[in-house]
């Protein structure tokens, strides 16, 4: 049994292991992925920088035109400038996308309905997100289908007038035209102006510019002008949806770590659980040892004096001293039985027991430690409690000495409560009771907590180490747990946690 539950944690200790390893390159794969998008983001913010600089060197050029063209000029580049300086500020795609197709007339007069495309991740076609005005229908484009798919993949802006405009929008289904016809009055527009969103080599969208009736309202001077516009609009939304996609990395990343620390975690408790079952085992060894090796010279003992009994006569003076002799050395054979089978209690030994009766019986056995040390006890043991099927001897040692512990604990007096708690079941948890043995004393310190049940572990000068890993033995063989609580100056409380017998 030793053998299979020591092979039972190496299992665990190499399937945590193997975990741990996994999340670990995961997490080193997800901060790769951070980096890139850091890096992306970098990019980005030098677009924008690229096209504010665009912005100036168009005003530049367009400086050394007319004064009316200065005019007009002027206006456009400091609207671009508003434009630009609010997609500094701006964090949510659809904040920017309404930016856009409302400043989008200001910028070009004659606009008279402004619409903005982005492709869809999953079908990879142009979808209408936001246009000016009130009305926003759902239109599906295809890539390079019609003059507004063709814009995906055009390198540049374009401008589009009179019987071309009709031509591109007719090579539109019949679905999409009259989606279109819905949102562009009048229809068909006299002219287009068009710019694809584009980012490095990605491809977002595209932004089309309606004019009614009149042609001549756009001119091509309007093109670097609607391509600058696009670019910064593919930044602005490039760079939302890197931050977005950076911030989900982190949370990703925030929960592998999480995950990483659990896993180490884990793995720290099944390395300490294995020492202690070695600890166990060791202790095991030890006790079949001492008992083999006490058992054949006690034997000897046994049969002499069996011997020496059948020459006595019935009434000699030494007969009382031969019957007491002989029930000291069953007692001892007794012992030695019992540490023989400590770690593997018969079934037979197991019975229907009264916890609240071995309680009270164990508050009786240390009632002179009790009022040596002046410590007051409380018992508050709950009624018609069901039994249990345990051995009585080994749950009053347990309870003996986690009571001893606790009288050791309050070296100047204090109060001692002995309770018990009977919890039905409910679900999954099955019928239990819970014991609980609190002192007021001086409490245990934080790094002591984690050593307290080993085997051999101590803080008392005269300790062996032995008393409450051999308690939490007993509880764990009766399929119980274990449990201590405490506060330095304040007390300590060990809880016991024992399945009864349902009714």
């Amino acid at each position: 049994m030793i053998m299979s539950e020591h092979l039972s944690d190496q299992n665990v200790d190499q399937n945590v292991s193997y975990h741990s390893e996994a999340r670990s390159s995961e997490l080193a794969e997800q901060l790769k992925r951070i980096s890139d998008l850091e890096r992306q983001l970098a990019v980005a913010e030098q677009c924008t920088h690229a096209a504010l600089i665009r912005v100036s060197e168009l005003e530049a050029q367009l400086g050394m035109r007319g004064a009316l063209q200065n005019r007009e000029a002027g206006e456009r580049m400091a609207a671009l400038l508003e434009v630009c300086s609010a997609l500094l500020v701006t964090h949510e795609v659809a904040a920017i996308l309404q930016l856009i197709v409302y400043e989008a007339p200001r910028l070009f007069p004659g606009t008279t309905r402004a619409l903005l495309f982005l492709v869809d991740p999953d079908t990879q076609h142009l979808i209408l997100r936001a246009a000016s005005g009130d009305k926003v229908t759902y239109v599906s484009i295809a890539p390079g289908e019609g003059m507004i798919g063709q814009t995906l993949l055009s390198p540049r802006a374009m401008l589009v007038t009179g019987p071309q405009v009709q031509i591109g929008l007719e090579a539109m289904d019949a679905s999409q035209i009259d989606q279109m016809k819905e949102i562009l009055d009048p229809w068909p527009p006299s002219t287009l102006l068009l710019a694809p969103l584009r980012f490095e080599t990605q491809r977002l969208g595209a932004l089309v510019l309606c004019s009614g009736t009149h042609a001549h309202l756009f001119h091509p001077r309007d093109l670097p002008f609607i391509q600058t516009l696009a670019d910064l609009t593919t930044v602005a939304i490039s760079e939302v949806q890197q931050r977005q996609q950076a911030a989900a990395l982190r949370r990703d990343l925030a929960q592998i770590q999480s995950l990483h620390e659990e896993a180490q975690a884990r793995l720290s408790t099944a390395q300490a659980q294995l020492l202690q079952s070695a600890k166990l085992a060791a202790v095991g060894e030890l006790a079949a040892s001492v008992a083999h090796e006490i058992n054949n010279p006690l034997y000897a003992a046994r049969n002499s004096l069996y011997l020496v009994e059948q020459d006595l006569p019935g009434d000699a003076p030494q007969r009382p001293f031969l019957d007491i002799a002989q029930t000291e050395l069953g007692r001892i054979a007794r012992i030695i039985t019992r540490m023989r089978d400590f770690y593997r209690p018969t079934r037979a030994e197991l019975a229907p027991t009264n916890v609240n009766k071995i309680l009270m019986e164990t508050v009786e056995l240390v009632q002179t430690h009790l009022r040596h040390n002046q410590i007051h006890v409380t018992s508050i043991l709950a009624s018609e409690l069901p039994l249990s099927i345990a051995h009585a001897d080994q749950l009053r040692q347990v309870f003996l000495n986690l009571m001893l512990n606790a009288c050791d604990a309050m070296p100047d007096g204090g109060d001692l409560y002995v309770s018990t708690e009977h919890f039905p079941a409910v679900g999954e948890h099955i019928a239990h009771v819970v014991i609980s043995i609190r002192d007021t004393g001086i409490g245990i310190a934080v790094e002591h907590l984690p050593h307290l049940f080993e085997p051999f572990y101590t803080t008392k000068p005269q300790g062996t180490g032995l008393g409450l890993a051999i308690s939490a033995h007993i509880i764990t063989q009766h399929d119980g747990q274990i449990q201590v609580e405490t506060s330095l100056g304040i007390g300590t409380t060990f809880s016991i946690t024992l399945p009864v017998i349902v009714q």
